[in-house]
């Protein structure tokens, strides 16, 4: 009887630093936005594009090395019309980490790929910080909004 009542309490304390594990991990959205002047693909052939900025951030992504688990990309969309540059992209993400530092780690990464990403499209199309497009900056903008 007593080994029984011992395996039980072994069981309830096994279940109850499950829980604690559960409890402490951290999930969340975060979408990543990109700006850029967009334009007609004709007439302004040759700038920046926000979806080719966000595309690029995926491919960056996925080769970053993160933890197993911690992300799922849920949406990547941007442009308005075919025959278009994208002024505008979006990634959406759906994270998980162990916890809230790790959490914050890893939107920390995003937010550096992200801009590396749209660093990789300015410098593709040779546009520089300060440089204007019919009045508006040239360069892919990028932000990191928790939601």
């Amino acid at each position: 009887m007593m080994k029984k009542a011992f395996a039980s309490l072994a069981s309830f304390a096994g279940l109850g630093l499950l829980c604690l594990s559960a409890a402490a991990q951290q999930s969340g959205t975060v979408d990543i936005n990109f700006q850029g002047p967009g334009g007609h693909s004709s007439g302004n052939y040759g700038r920046t594009s926000a979806v080719h900025a966000a595309g690029r951030t995926v491919i960056l992504i996925q080769k970053a090395g993160l933890p197993a688990g911690s992300y799922v990309i849920t949406n990547l969309t941007g442009g308005n019309s075919v025959n278009s540059i994208a002024s505008d992209g979006l990634i959406t993400l759906r994270l998980n980490a162990a916890d809230a530092s790790a959490y914050d780690q890893l939107v920390s990464k995003l937010t550096e790929l992200a801009t590396a990403g749209a660093d990789a499209e300015n410098a593709f199309r040779n546009v520089k910080a300060g440089d204007l497009t019919a009045g508006a900056p040239a360069t892919i903008r990028t932000s990191v909004t928790r939601k």
